[in-house]
This record gives C-alpha cells, sequence and structure tokens, in this order.
C-alpha cells in the first residue's frame, strides 16, 4: 500500500509539472499601421488581439526591390489567421520588455523614412504613438517591426473580408507615381 501511495503522489506530481501555466498577459489589443515612403516600404497594418485572431492588410509597394519575389513576396490584400496562445505571448513578452506603457506618444525626428502608427490596448487604456522609423529608440524599433513582420511567421490566409482597423494614416506621402508613363524617345532630325 505504501509504494501504491508513493506511485500515485509521483504520478500526480509529474502530471503537475506538464501542466502550462497560462501567462497573465495585460495586453488585450496590439495594431500596427506602417506607410509607404520615397522607398520600397510597403503600406501595412497588423492587428493581432487576445482572442487570437490575427488580420493583415498590405496594399502594393510603390517600388520593388529585387529582393521582393520568392520567398520574400510581399502580402497584398486582406488576410487572416489564428495564432497561438505561446505566440501571443510572444508578442506580449517584446513590447513588455520594452516597456511600452513609458514610450514617448512621439517620435518624429527624420523624414523620408516609413512612418508608423501603434496602438496597445491593455487594460482600459490604450498606447498610441506615431512614430518616424529612423527616430525609434534602439530595441522599440525591433519590436515593432517584429509585430510587423509576423506574416512571415504567421503566415496568414487571404480572405474576402476587409476590415476596419484603428489607424489613420496615410498610405504614402506623396503622389501616386505608379501608372505614370512617359512616351518613347523621337529621333532627333539633323539639321542641314
Amino acid at each position: 500500500m505504501k509504494y501504491c501511495v508513493m506511485f500515485f503522489t509521483t504520478l500526480i506530481f509529474l502530471a503537475a509539472c506538464n501542466i502550462q501555466s497560462r501567462r497573465n498577459n495585460e495586453i488585450t489589443k496590439i495594431e500596427i499601421a506602417t506607410t509607404g515612403c520615397f522607398g520600397f516600404c510597403q503600406p501595412t497594418v497588423v492587428s493581432v488581439d487576445s482572442s487570437l485572431t490575427y488580420r493583415y492588410w498590405g496594399e502594393k509597394p510603390y517600388f520593388l526591390s529585387s529582393t521582393d519575389s520568392g520567398k520574400n513576396k510581399k502580402l497584398i490584400g486582406y488576410y487572416s489567421a489564428k495564432i497561438s496562445q505561446a505566440y501571443w505571448d510572444t508578442l506580449n513578452m517584446k513590447l513588455e520588455n520594452i516597456n511600452y506603457k513609458r514610450l514617448d506618444t512621439m517620435y518624429n525626428y527624420t523624414v523620408d523614412d516609413e512612418s508608423l502608427e501603434v496602438f496597445i490596448h491593455y487594460g482600459h487604456e490604450v498606447k498610441r504613438i506615431r512614430a518616424q522609423s529612423g527616430s525609434l529608440p534602439n530595441g522599440v524599433g525591433e519590436a515593432f517591426y517584429y509585430i510587423i513582420k509576423s506574416y512571415k511567421v504567421v503566415k496568414p490566409a487571404p480572405t474576402k473580408d476587409t476590415f476596419i482597423f484603428e489607424s489613420k494614416l496615410k498610405p504614402f506621402p506623396g503622389p501616386d507615381v505608379r501608372d505614370i508613363r512617359f512616351p518613347p524617345p523621337t529621333k532627333k532630325e539633323k539639321e542641314d
């Protein structure tokens, strides 16, 4: 009987060790929008919430680089996915590590780089940050771009749904130049 009790006690202890405790995340929603720039930046919006819903929107970049093909192909249109609880915990920890509550609300010391608008919902509050990518402090930019580029890890599926996002950023800081066509050159007539 004594060995039986020890066996079941050990079994219960080992089973309890295998139970993963759920992390108590204070953040309930993250949304980051980016604009185009006078380069290869893609206007995007990423929205992730505590229900593990992942939403993504991407517009066609104004200029394509040679790396924007194959595995690095940009997502264009609306996409969605369900993420794991572990991945949601990772996003929360990334923001906690940069002390998101204490960040400024504006980082605009540079020009001609990508603009970001960040919304971090926690408790009954929203931390809203507007920034230029080149103005972000060390670590903060890495955390934000980890979320912006999360579609590479999440691999969301295209959807016919359209989403309404909080961000009001304009997708491009200048005129749309994608459809500008120049006439072909003409031969110069020889002067006699």
